[in-house]
Order: structure tokens, then C-alpha cells, then sequence
């Protein structure tokens, strides 16, 4: 490597890893925020995030870098192979940060957690509107982000913002995607429900003191591997993962009338956190050390909730669990609760076959709210029309409607794609590791989680960014839609 190619590429890195470690500070503070946080420190949050949120921005705007990548680009072929993957991604992270003026991000990040704050009360309250202008100041914020990034990519404003989390989506994927699912989806659901009704009728959903399901979950989260020295478990009001290399911290909400909720909110932030903790350690600083898009994350996490979760063998194990435990354990509550398809209101504790019937009703809705073709005020409406459309269900409250997710409060448009295609990499990759004996029917006794977390690892974690989206879904036939289709035929009809 030339002097001027070694000097840009490690300037760079040293560059970068200071954006990540302060990418790490503003996770944590996330985490914060929706733990711990005093109700009355919000706007104080607000202004320390959006001055974070500046720091972050200088740090990639520094002047040296275009041309520190420019450097490090002509001497790509005297880097190492994950060397020149970092290269591409740093060039990818650069564009995509300085794409936006430092004052729309950090108005952005002060106005979503003032509308986080409004939007916890508008639950509680039964209230949107209180909720209703503190939302259209993020959606506007929200509206100007989209135009900056596709003026800059050259794509419609919406397939920017689905760059934002799959550096490679597009919208023709998730169209192509979204009508698939729409097509084939409700027939299967049918003779699920149908199959379903055939066998007992509903039990009660299984209930459990909160002491004991808090004990429930950090046991399983133990035995799935989740190392508690560098990592938490707490309650939050939706469950999420934030932090990231050596400090992850997990959270989950409880209901005590049914365990299962807390439970496998816990199971999915475990997957988000499996794959965090298993990227690759050297590169922790690095953009080839990062996930390979949030498809694959939220992948990983339904694979641990709904694939492996939801059979009969992890049944087998929670019932020699509670027996452990000396709790009382009526198998036909979990095997009902976690087996059977019985569509609901609530995305996170929808059944497989149901829960992309949720995506593609947020899909619709958060194009026509970033397009305007949906006011604000409509959203209530628009929502249990969509509801009873695709589920035939309409929500009691707003917590079970359109204030369930915190995800547009955050701003986080474009993102609801990700779980869709996370079910069909779920999928994929559950069949994979069926074929490979390490889950199904080649092991008839209880889960072996050491084996699947270790494929994971080798498979996916392991990788980092290091191949493309692209690359690595062919890899591992992740977009394998009609398998998917057969998977979910297969297992509930």
C-alpha cells in the first residue's frame, strides 16, 4: 500500500470509530429515555439529543473526508479484503449523513422525543389529540428528510427512507413484496383458522405474576445465551434493544394476563441482541462491523420469536422449566397461545401467519402520510379501516390501534418494510437450519441452542457488512419467497 493510501485509510478509521462510539452514547441515552428517564427531564433530553446528534453529524461533515476516501479508494488494491468492505461502507455512511443539513437532524431528534413523551401520555389518556400536533412536526421534519435524501440518491422520497435502514430496498422490492403477500396470505390464514377451530376451543391466555415472569424471562434469556455482564433485561412500554459492542440492553413488556407477551418480546429483542453481540469484535468501530441492514436484524429476531419459539419442542422446555421452578405449568394455555393462529390487534403479539397483514397496513398508511394523501386527523380512522380490511378486527383503544408502535413517533418512516421481509428471511433461514439438523425434527428432544446460536454466528453475525445485501441474501436464499409461503402452508394449515 502506497504511504498517502495507508495514512487516508487509518486517518479514516480513527474518524469513524469516534462516530460510533458516539453513536453508542445517543443509543444508550435512547435506552435512557424510555427506561428510567423522569417524566419531567423530557425537554432537557430533547436538547441533549439533538446536541448529540450535531456532534455526530461533524464528526463525518469534517472537510478531510472526501478526499480521505478519494485516497483510500485508489489504494483499495493494497487493502485487505474487509479493509476495502469498509471503504465501500464508509463511503455509503458518509453520503447518506451528509445528505442532511445538521439542523434538520438534530430538529428531527429533539421534536421525536418530545413526541415520544406525548405519545406515552396519549396511550395512557386515550387521547390523539394532544398527540396530533407534536406528530405533525416529526411528520414534517420527517417529510423534508425524504426530499434531501432522494434529491441526493435520485430515487422517490419514500425509497429513501427505506435506504435508511436497507441500504439497498427499494420500492419495487416492497411492492412486489407487499402484493405477493397480499395475494397469498389470507387464503392460507383461512384454512389456519379453519385447522384451528377443528381442535379445542380457546383457553384462557396463561397468566403469571409479574415477579414471576420477570424470573421466566431472564431464565430463558440465560439459557438462550444472553450474557448478563455485558447486557440488561428491563421493562419498557414496547419492547426494544439499544446499545450494542460489550453493553446491550434489552427491554420487554409485561401483562399479567398473559405470560406469553412478555415472554416472546423478550425472545425477539434476544435475536436483535444474538446478532449484535456476535458481529465481528475487531471491527466493533467500523462500518463492515455493523448489521447487514435491519431486514436482517429483524430476521434474526423473528427467527428466535416465531420460528424456534413457537414449537412444540420449546413447549417441551418451558414446561421443564416451571417445573424447576415449582410453578404450576397447563400445557394446553401455551401450546394454544403459541401454536395456533388467532389474529389480533397488536403487531408484537400476532401469531406468524397474521403478523404481515400488520406491516402491510402500516406500509399503506405511512406512504399516504408521507405523500399527503392521509391527514393526521384521518389517522384513527384510516387505521381500523385497514384493520377490519385485512383482519376483520377492530381495535377497542387507541393502544391497540394506531398508538400501538413507537416507531412513527421516532420518525421512523420506512422502516415497517423491514419486519416483512425479516418474516421471509426468518423463514428462509429456519428451513436452512432444519435441512442442516441443527432445529426440527432431526433433534426430537429440547431446543439445542448452543447449535443454532453458533450456526447464526458462522452464517450471518459473523459476516458483519463485510458481503452486500445483495451477496448475502443469495448466500443464504433469504428472499426466497415462495419457501417462505411453504414454511408458513406447512406449519399452521
Amino acid at each position: 500500500m502506497t504511504t498517502a493510501g495507508t495514512d487516508a485509510y487509518r486517518e479514516l478509521e480513527t474518524i469513524f470509530a469516534q462516530y460510533y462510539h458516539l453513536k453508542r452514547i445517543d443509543s444508550i441515552l435512547q435506552w435512557d429515555t424510555s427506561v428510567v428517564m423522569p417524566a419531567g427531564s423530557t425537554n432537557a433530553r430533547a436538547q441533549q439529543l439533538a446536541a448529540l446528534q450535531r456532534c455526530l453529524q461533524a464528526v463525518l461533515a469534517d472537510e478531510r473526508v472526501p478526499a480521505l476516501l478519494d485516497d483510500a479508494t485508489a489504494a483499495l488494491h493494497r487493502l485487505s479484503p474487509w479493509e476495502q468492505a469498509n471503504v465501500r461502507e464508509m463511503r455509503t455512511l458518509y453520503n447518506r449523513t451528509v445528505a442532511l443539513p445538521e439542523t434538520l437532524r438534530s430538529a428531527l431528534s429533539e421534536a421525536s422525543v418530545r413526541c415520544e413523551a406525548a405519545w406515552r401520555e396519549a396511550r395512557k389518556g386515550q387521547d390523539f389529540k394532544t398527540f396530533a400536533p407534536h406528530f405533525s412536526s416529526v411528520l414534517a421534519l420527517v417529510r423534508e428528510k425524504a426530499d434531501y435524501l432522494a434529491g441526493t440518491s435520485g430515487c422517490e422520497p419514500y425509497e429513501a427512507l427505506l435506504r435508511e435502514y436497507d441500504s439497498e430496498r427499494t420500492l419495487a422490492q416492497c411492492q412486489t413484496l407487499f402484493d405477493t403477500l397480499q395475494d397469498a396470505l389470507p387464503p392460507l390464514l383461512r384454512r389456519a383458522q379453519k385447522r384451528s377451530q377443528k381442535t379445542v376451543s380457546a383457553p384462557p391466555a396463561p397468566a403469571l405474576s409479574l415477579a414471576r415472569q420477570k424470573k421466566l424471562c431472564r431464565i430463558v434469556l440465560q439459557d438462550l445465551g444472553f450474557d448478563f455482564e455485558t447486557g440488561r433485561l428491563d421493562q419498557s412500554l414496547h419492547p426494544f434493544t439499544e446499545g450494542g459492542f460489550e453493553d446491550i440492553r434489552i427491554t420487554t413488556a409485561y401483562d399479567r394476563r398473559d405470560a406469553c407477551k412478555g415472554l416472546l418480546g423478550a425472545i425477539h429483542e434476544f435475536g436483535h441482541a444474538a446478532y449484535d453481540a456476535g458481529l465481528p469484535a475487531k471491527w466493533h468501530s467500523q462500518p463492515v462491523g455493523r448489521d447487514r441492514g435491519m431486514s436482517l436484524h429483524e430476521g434474526m429476531a423473528l427467527l428466535y420469536e416465531m420460528a424456534m419459539a413457537r414449537t412444540p419442542h420449546f413447549i417441551d422446555y418451558l414446561e421443564k422449566l416451571f417445573s424447576s421452578q415449582g410453578w404450576p405449568f397447563d400445557r394446553m394455555q401455551y401450546s394454544h397461545h403459541l401454536l395456533h393462529v388467532e389474529p389480533g390487534c397488536i403487531r408484537i403479539d400476532a401469531d406468524e401467519l397474521s403478523y404481515p397483514a400488520h406491516i402491510l397496513l402500516r406500509y399503506r398508511m405511512e406512504r399516504a402520510l408521507l405523500d399527503g394523501s392521509l391527514a393526521v386527523a384521518d389517522i384513527t380512522d384510516c387505521w381500523n379501516g385497514h384493520m377490519q380490511d385485512l383482519l376483520g378486527l377492530q381495535p377497542k383503544t387507541l393502544a391497540q390501534g394506531c398508538l400501538q408502535d413507537i416507531h412513527w413517533p421516532m420518525g421512523f418512516f420506512g422502516y415497517f418494510p423491514s419486519y416483512a421481509f425479516g418474516a421471509v428471511y426468518a423463514a428462509n433461514l429456519y428451513v436452512n437450519l432444519e435441512e442442516e439438523g441443527v432445529v426440527g425434527a432431526a433433534r426430537p428432544t429440547a431446543p439445542d441452542f448452543a447449535a443454532l446460536n453458533a450456526w447464526l454466528r458462522r452464517h450471518v453475525a459473523d459476516h458483519g457488512a463485510y458481503y452486500s445485501e445483495e451477496a448475502l441474501q443469495e448466500r443464504l436464499g433469504l428472499n426466497n419467497v415462495p419457501r417462505y409461503l411453504r414454511y408458513l402452508e406447512t406449519r399452521y394449515c
